[in-house]
C-alpha cells in the first residue's frame, strides 16, 4: 500500500478503514467490502395464488436465508422464457410451471435438469405423488377440476357421481362446460364407465373420440360455456345452471358474495400438479436450488395448502395439514381415488385437432 501523510484521527478500526476508503479515496485491498445481497427472480402466478405464495413461502425464504426475491407475474405465458435463444441470462432465476410447457422447455434445453435426491435428500423421491416429478421440475401443489352443484336445487337428492352431470333426466337444468376439449372428453368416458387409467388409450382411437362426443352430446341442448377460472361461481351465482364443472378450490376456499350454496362432486375428478424449475443460464443457480429445496419442504407445502385448498405434492406435506381441513383436501383417498391426472403428453400431440373439433361442435 502506498504511504500517504495524513492527519491520524482515533477511530475505531472499522471506521477508520471507513474514512480511508471513502473520504481519502486511498486504494487498498485490506479494507473489507460488503457482501452484495444476493436477489433471485421468481415467476409465477398472482392473485390469490401468489399472496399465498408471498405468506408460506417467499417472504420466509428471505428471512431465513437473506435471499431477496423479486416477484415476476408470468400469466402463464412462458413464452419469454422458450423463446430465449440468446447466451445470456435466463430472465428468471425460478418459475412455477405447469407439466406442458415445462416438458416442451425441458426437451428443447431451456431447464436444468434436477437431482432430487440432491435437493431434498433419498428418501424424498417415494415422498411425491405419482405424475408430480419431472425431470426438470419438482411438483409443489395439485390442483383439480370437479364439478359443483347448486346445493338449493337438489336437496332431497343431490348429485353424488360424475354420470349424474349428464343425467338430464333425474338432474335437470343447465350444464357450465368448459369451452375447449381438454378436460370434457375425459370427464365425458369417465362418466360412462370408462376407468381413469383406460381415458387415454381409447381416446387415441377415433371410436373413442367419437363415444366421448356423443356422450357430451346429449347434455349439449343444455350446456353453458365458461372460460376464465371465476365464471363457474358467477354462473351458479346467477342461477343460470345448475351444475358446473369448476376449478374446485374455488368452492372449498370462503365464498364472497356467494348468493347460492354450491357443494362438490368429486368423483373422478381431474387433477394437475404445478411444478419448480429453474431456468438454464440463470445467473444464480445456488441461490434458485436453495429456494426449491425451501418451497417444496413438507411444512412449507402445507402452509400453502392451508391457504388454498390444494393438495401437497407430497404426501408428507398432506400428513402436515391440520386433520381438521386434511379430510376436504382434492388428495384425500376419498376425493382422490378415483381421479385422473391430465396427460399433457396426449394433449400436446393430439389437441390441436381435438380442440378443433370441440369448437366446431359447441358453435364456434
Amino acid at each position: 500500500m502506498p504511504y500517504h501523510r495524513f492527519v491520524m484521527i482515533d477511530l475505531p478500526r472499522p471506521t477508520f478503514c471507513f474514512a480511508l476508503c471513502l473520504g481519502l479515496a486511498v486504494v487498498t485491498s485490506s479494507c473489507p467490502v460488503a457482501a452484495e445481497t444476493p436477489e433471485i427472480t421468481v415467476a409465477t402466478w398472482g392473485g390469490v395464488y401468489g399472496d399465498a405464495q408471498q405468506a408460506a413461502i417467499i417472504k420466509p425464504f428471505t428471512r431465513l436465508t437473506g435471499i431477496g426475491v423479486r416477484i415476476h407475474h408470468h400469466g402463464s405465458d412462458f413464452q419469454p422464457l422458450l423463446d430465449n435463444t440468446a447466451k445470456g441470462p435466463a430472465p428468471w432465476s425460478v418459475v412455477d410451471i405447469e407439466r406442458a410447457p415445462l416438458s416442451q422447455g425441458c426437451d428443447q434445453g431451456k431447464f436444468v435438469k434436477l437431482d432430487i435426491e440432491l435437493l431434498l435428500g433419498k428418501a424424498a423421491r417415494d415422498d411425491f405423488i405419482p405424475g408430480t416429478l419431472h425431470p426438470c421440475g419438482i411438483g409443489a401443489l395439485i390442483w383439480s377440476q370437479a364439478v359443483a352443484f347448486d346445493a338449493n336445487q337438489f336437496k332431497a337428492s343431490p348429485p353424488t357421481t360424475l354420470a349424474d352431470f349428464f343425467n338430464l333426466a333425474r338432474f335437470p337444468g343447465k350444464r357450465g362446460l368448459f369451452a375447449g376439449a381438454e378436460g370434457n372428453l375425459e370427464l365425458a368416458l369417465m362418466a360412462n364407465g370408462i376407468p381413469p387409467e383406460d381415458v387415454y388409450d381409447i381416446l387415441k382411437k377415433p371410436e373413442g373420440v367419437n363415444q366421448a362426443f356423443a356422450i357430451l352430446e346429449t347434455i349439449r341442448s343444455q350446456a353453458v360455456f365458461w372460460q376464465a377460472g371465476d365464471e363457474p361461481e358467477q354462473l351458479l351465482n346467477d342461477g343460470r345452471v345448475t351444475m358446473t364443472t369448476a376449478y374446485a378450490a374455488r368452492f372449498m376456499r370462503p365464498r364472497q358474495g356467494a348468493r347460492r350454496p354450491a357443494k362438490l362432486i368429486w368423483s373422478h375428478q381431474l387433477w394437475r400438479a404445478t411444478y419448480w424449475a429453474i431456468p438454464a443460464g440463470t445467473d444464480d443457480a445456488v441461490s434458485a436450488e436453495r429456494f426449491i429445496t425451501y418451497a417444496t419442504d413438507p411444512e412449507r407445502l402445507a402452509e400453502l395448502a392451508i391457504r388454498l385448498w390444494y393438495g401437497p405434492a407430497r404426501k408428507s406435506g398432506y400428513a402436515a395439514v391440520p386433520a381438521t381441513m386434511r379430510e376436504d383436501l382434492p388428495t384425500a383417498r376419498k376425493n382422490f381415488h378415483d381421479a385422473l391426472n391430465i396427460d399433457s403428453d396426449f394433449w400436446t400431440t393430439y389437441g390441436p385437432a381435438l380442440e378443433d373439433r370441440f369448437r366446431v361442435w359447441r358453435g364456434g
